[in-house]
């Protein structure tokens, strides 16, 4: 069994790729239990920093199978990812996220020299790119955000703030209105209309005029 950051999203909640969304949610329900800090299952196998990268983890597995869009756009991407003869199968119940390696990882991270090279998005269907939906957007690519950082040399602090919707510690607009078209090229979105929808709702919620 391959270790927790080396697994894909049906791996990190140990799914068949065929799950239903009443399976996933209760996939999610019993890993975050299962991984919590206080939980007596991991109690002195993880560290508290090992259980908050797992969690983390699972929470970004959910975040794209919940979700009909992304689960669609993930899938394809691991079936073109897929090794030759390697099964899509869920991971074996009960498994570690610890366990040794028997085979070097079938989704490596993608080198940040790399050229990212996805394709065309489906727009949300309700068009709003806030924060969390461009993540999910990401991850459904299996883009990393320092990935993105080297590509378009922005503070990968500040993609962290976008992605959040920490509008309160991003810098100017006019910044900002750059760093959301680069971060759309990055990930083949239209720049024109994630820059406007995501500068409609800063706006908004930061209660300021933009210029």
């Amino acid at each position: 069994m391959r270790s927790f950051r080396s697994q894909n999203f049906y791996e990190i909640l140990e799914l068949s790729p065929e799950a239903t969304l009443p399976e996933i949610e209760r996939a999610y329900r019993i890993a975050r239990a299962t991984y919590q800090p206080s939980s007596v299952a991991t109690y002195s196998v993880f560290s508290d920093d090992e259980n908050g990268e797992i969690l983390e983890r699972i929470e970004e597995a959910y975040s794209v199978l919940a979700d009909s869009v992304f689960r669609r756009e993930y899938d394809a991407r691991i079936r073109r990812e897929e090794p030759a003869g390697r099964p899509r199968v869920a991971a074996e119940a009960g498994s570690a996220f610890g366990a040794p390696e028997p085979a070097p990882a079938a989704y490596p991270t993608r080198s940040p020299q790399a050229d990212i090279e996805l394709e065309q998005s489906v727009d949300p269907e309700d068009g709003v790119y806030d924060g969390p939906v461009l993540r999910r957007i990401r991850l459904s690519r299996g883009v990393e955000l320092e990935d993105i950082s080297v590509t378009t040399k922005i503070n990968e602090t500040y993609l962290r703030f976008i992605e959040e919707n920490r509008y309160q510690d991003l810098p100017a607009p006019v910044y900002v209105r750059g760093f959301l078209r680069e971060y759309a090229k990055c990930l083949h979105l239209d720049p024109n209309r994630v820059t406007q929808s995501y500068m409609e709702r800063l706006s908004t919620r930061a209660g300021s005029q933009l210029p």
